[in-house]
């Protein structure tokens, strides 16, 4: 058992501070309970981690980074943290804080020390024009601090790689990494702040936040290890003509392998699986390297907003974690879900909808992409179907037109736009709102006007968030999709049908958290004026 016992007579004031360590208890067991990762790939495949507190362990978990036995997590933990600390150390070549000898800042010798410093130091600069552009809308990664985290984990792994080095879009695999690591700091810290008698060492010392950079390089590296073929290209080389001699441009793109692995999706997989849009693209002159480098190299990280990247990377590190074998299924899977828009495109359209890729529901990428990984196991999803015979024009596609424009250049990383941070925001919001009413509503008691009062309007706020279409729209009846899975909630005490759902829209009054009408004060009426929990007492 990782906490203590919770009191169940406690007082009222420790009511919520108990509530939350429980929570963690709770979903701590119900992830790590586990004699294998059998079962928590299952989770991780269904989207149940979307709003888990211990993702970064899950994918320790499922990149084999951790053994399946708990008991050996934090030696193996502080084997990889000890590790890096001799990498950066080694690397870490001042020659103004060591005696350099003979060397001077002049030498061209390759042992020099101050040859390999002044290279050091323009490595870094290349590294830092990517850096300071990673999700600039985004203050996590504005920070002097997490700028130079990424530096010194990129700058590391460049040194330990030298045939590869450090490749744009690199910066893009790390930053999710940091960011998961660091909601799961954050996490623990809430939790530490309620009670920190009742928080297990083994936690505290797992997700301490003091080894974020190490921690972070352990998952970039194992990561990397499975995607170096995807950066292994010399991207196109312009050699310096000679004066009789033209500019003769140059590229190593034919033989590398992430051409080889596009041309197979394309041949082997889209021809199989979509031989119409295979067969379109063909006539069009489509080239694959032209968006393809890019879904590959980022793993689609510039092709969905940060909330459904996460969720696209728990099903490929939980599938397939030594080889991403699940990345070509969901290429293809991508290719057949805007294929409508693709089919009535000429060659600037399709490209257009390829390099600034529309919105998809994040769950039918993935599982269309299971069906094709493994047929028996997974069933294919209708609207797959839908999408293959139904030739009208006004076809309902799962897609979202308008969207923001992506670079356009092969091979071009500029920063990732911004888009649909809000609606990220908003969607995360009204998944823990739906997890704390599924919680709250089965224990609080009808007597309790003023809690229950507080749970319809958590199902209220919960339809005013709402930000994806099909679900509930404020104001107007709308019919539920079918082909968009609700995400179920991390907790053994879901239902099996799922978290509980906003009501329709027909069914909200819209009477609770009102403003009163003509009132010149800001009371809101409906908001309960007591302590709902506190109140709990007297039943």
């Amino acid at each position: 058992m990782f906490y203590t016992n919770v009191d169940e007579n406690c007082s009222n004031d420790n009511i919520s501070q108990n509530v939350s360590v429980k929570l963690y208890e709770t979903e701590w067991r119900y992830l790590f309970n586990i004699t294998n990762t059998n079962e928590l790939r299952t989770t991780a495949i269904k989207a149940k981690l979307r709003t888990s507190r211990f993702r970064s362990l899950c994918w320790r978990l499922l990149l084999e980074i951790l053994p399946p036995d708990s008991t050996k997590w934090l030696m193996a933990i502080e084997k990889y943290r000890s590790l890096y600390e001799q990498i950066k150390s080694t690397h870490d070549n001042d020659p103004h804080a060591q005696d350099s000898g003979p060397d001077d800042p002049l030498s061209q010798h390759e042992d020099s020390i101050w040859k390999q410093y002044f290279k050091d130091i323009e490595l870094k600069k290349v590294i830092e024009q990517d850096v300071v552009r990673t999700s600039p809308g985004v203050e996590f990664f504005g920070t002097e601090k997490i700028r130079k985290i990424m530096i010194d984990i990129l700058f590391c792994y460049s040194r330990e790689h030298p045939d590869l080095c450090y490749r744009q879009g690199m910066h893009e695999i790390l930053a999710p990494l940091l960011f998961v690591l660091h909601c799961d700091h954050q996490a623990l810290l809430h939790v530490l702040e309620q009670s920190s008698s009742d928080v297990s060492d083994l936690i505290k010392k797992i997700l301490d936040p003091a080894y974020l950079e190490a921690d972070a390089y352990s998952l970039f590296n194992i990561i990397m290890e499975v995607m170096k073929d995807y950066y292994n290209i010399n991207d196109f080389i312009v050699s310096a003509p000679k004066p009789t001699e033209h500019v003769k441009t140059t590229s190593s793109t034919s033989n590398s392998e992430v051409v080889q692995k596009l041309s197979k999706i394309r041949d082997t997989m889209l021809t199989k699986h979509d031989p119409e849009l295979y067969g379109h693209l063909l006539d069009l002159d489509i080239s694959f390297t032209t968006f393809g480098v890019r879904w590959l190299r980022l793993l689609f990280g510039g092709e969905f907003s940060s909330m459904d990247l996460l969720v696209l990377w728990d099903a490929i590190f939980a599938t397939s974690p030594q080889d991403f074998a699940l990345v070509n299924h969901i290429f293809v899977a991508m290719l057949v879900l805007i294929r409508i828009q693709l089919l009535k495109s000429d060659n600037t359209d399709c490209l257009k909808h390829l390099m600034r890729y529309p919105h998809v529901d994040v769950m039918t990428v993935i599982e269309y992409a299971l069906h094709m990984f493994d047929p028996k196991m997974y069933k294919l999803p209708s609207i797959i179907n839908s999408l293959k015979h139904d030739k009208s024009e006004n076809i309902k596609s799962n897609v979202t037109d308008h969207q923001p424009e992506r670079p356009s250049k092969l091979n071009t990383y500029l920063p990732r736009p911004t888009r649909n941070s809000a609606d990220d925001l908003l969607e995360l919001c009204r998944i823990k709102l739906l997890q704390y009413h599924s919680i709250l509503n089965p224990v609080v008691p009808i007597q309790n006007k003023e809690a229950r009062q507080a749970l319809t309007g958590m199902l209220e706020l919960c339809g005013m968030l709402n930000s994806r279409p099909g679900i509930i729209e404020m104001g107007k009846d709308v019919v539920r999709s079918t082909t968009t899975p609700i995400d179920t909630l991390l907790t053994p005490e879901t239902p099996e049908g799922g978290p509980l759902l906003p009501p329709p829209a027909s069914a909200i009054t819209m009477k609770v958290f009102r403003k009163t009408e003509n009132s010149s004060d800001s009371q809101i009426q409906g908001a309960p004026t007591k302590n709902p929990l506190k109140q709990m007492k007297r039943f």
